[in-house]
């Protein structure tokens, strides 16, 4: 079987801008493609031939993995099909999950930013993977600008077995 890796993530959002503003202030992902390109008309199938687009590509600290996109249609974009005001997720939803050091601290960075904290931060366990014993975490949610939902946690490593 050929060799295969998860490489990124890529929303069709209405302002790269604004988005790539909001993920490097509240997360520090750093930029690392920023280019206007016309994009073939079939990869995604969004807009006609010969549209132009804005591509930004942000990274966190993984150079290959953990890329995070926003592709912007400058001259015709697609309908919308996202409610910006969100409250919930719905089936075909997408769950963006950031690990962070300090929750409280990403929280603190959300004001003034367009994002809606839906909840937390607040503590709460899970069983671990073999179900031997819980994973403490802290975690809040939010939806970003765009009203991609996100859940932002730390979690402490399990007991010793």
């Amino acid at each position: 079987m050929p060799r295969s890796f998860f490489k990124r993530t890529t929303f069709v959002v209405g302002d790269a801008e604004a988005a790539m503003q909001f993920y490097t202030t509240v997360f520090g992902l750093r930029v690392w493609y920023d280019n206007v390109l016309e994009p073939d008309a079939d990869f995604p199938p969004a807009a006609p031939a010969g549209s132009r687009a804005r591509l930004v590509i942000l990274e966190g600290e993984d150079p290959v993995i953990g890329k995070l996109a926003f592709l912007q249609y400058l001259d015709a974009p697609p309908p919308a099909a996202r409610v910006i005001d969100r409250q919930r997720v719905r089936e075909g939803d997408t769950i963006l999950v950031f690990e962070t050091d300090d929750v409280d601290a990403v929280v603190a960075r959300l004001p003034g930013t367009g994002a809606t904290l839906h909840a937390g931060p607040k503590d709460w366990e899970v069983p671990s993977v073999s179900g031997e014993h819980r994973i403490e975490l802290r975690t809040a949610s939010l939806f970003d600008p765009n009203g991609i939902y996100i859940e932002v946690g730390t979690k402490r490593a399990p007991p010793p077995p």
